[in-house]
């Protein structure tokens, strides 16, 4: 039998810190969870942002507004902004946020379970913003 949700699920917003590992000001909004795939609207402040982490099955990002980033492993980053879709492939550990200036809100589909590392080193996040 198919899960069918129509619009948001009238679940208030949470604090993405209850909801995932981030720093500061990110709201997590639940729109569908059923077997295998959580879809969630998120809204990152400036400069807040995830810890490493993976996804079973992948993960896949819309962004709705702003600018924000995505950064693997291996040091492969991109800046993103509204319009922009990114697909993070079955296992590779990432992290995603806004930029230090502006908001980043995205719509994502996660694949699977979800698999938190350690936090983001602040070098990390500022180097892919000095230029």
């Amino acid at each position: 039998m198919a899960t069918y949700e129509r619009g948001r699920n009238d679940a208030p917003a949470e604090p993405g810190t209850k909801v995932c590992a981030t720093t500061g000001d990110v709201l997590i909004d639940n729109i569908l969870t059923a077997e295998g795939i959580s879809v969630n609207g998120a809204m990152f402040k400036p400069g807040q942002h995830t810890f490493w982490h993976s996804h079973e099955n992948g993960q896949l990002f819309i962004v709705n507004s702003g600018k924000g980033i995505i950064a693997t492993r291996d040091g492969d980053a991109h800046v993103v902004k509204a319009g922009d879709v990114v697909y993070t492939p079955a296992g590779e550990e990432h992290w995603h946020g806004a930029a230090p200036d502006c908001f980043v809100t995205y719509t994502s589909a996660s694949l699977g379970k979800t698999s938190f590392a350690e936090p983001v080193e602040p070098e990390e996040y500022e180097r892919h913003w000095d230029s």
